[in-house]
């Protein structure tokens, strides 16, 4: 039974980390769109801007990302049902693995799938020799949500971090 409970908690301890390993890259990720790509993009006319964002909303979607990407929702979920089941969720380890899973999921993935997507869907139906007028709205709405989940995806990092030190490893 002892090692059982042991392997089980290695087991964890792993999971968690890989689920911040995976938090950390999508923070990195964001992060080097809002201090470069992003200030890039606020210099575009109209038209370069809708060739360029179409560009990289095509470009985005390839195998590494989405890894990453559902990989980085996928693990710590996992891993949140381990903790909940093995009754850890009341340890100072799970409610801090536990608030950086929520972090995760309302603030970067759910900002992802609730407003990029659906900005990007609207991106490119543009004609870059045609953008709508409100473009310039929809750049800067797009860069505040992605200030917004870049924080999120930070936040819950150092929350998976602080999990893990709380056990004294």
């Amino acid at each position: 039974m002892i090692q059982s409970s042991v392997l089980s908690g290695e087991l964890v301890v792993l999971l968690v980390t890989v689920s911040a390993a995976l938090a950390g890259l999508m923070a990195g990720f964001f992060f080097a769109f809002s201090v470069s790509v992003v200030l890039a993009l606020e210099t575009l006319s109209a038209s370069a801007y809708t060739t360029v964002m179409q560009e990289i909303n095509e470009r985005v979607l390839n195998v590494v990302f989405g890894i990453v990407f559902f990989g980085a929702v996928v693990v710590p979920v996992g891993s949140a049902v381990v903790v909940v089941f093995q009754g850890d969720w009341t340890t100072q380890f799970g409610q801090l693995f536990l608030a950086g899973v929520g972090v995760y999921l309302l603030g970067t993935f759910g900002v992802t799938m609730r407003i990029h997507i659906p900005m990007n869907e609207t991106i490119a139906t543009w004609s870059p020799s045609s953008p709508p007028d409100e473009w310039a709205t929809v750049r800067s709405r797009w860069a505040r949500w992605n200030h917004i989940r870049t924080i999120a995806a930070f936040v819950s990092f150092a929350l998976y971090l602080s999990a893990i030190a709380s056990l004294g490893m």
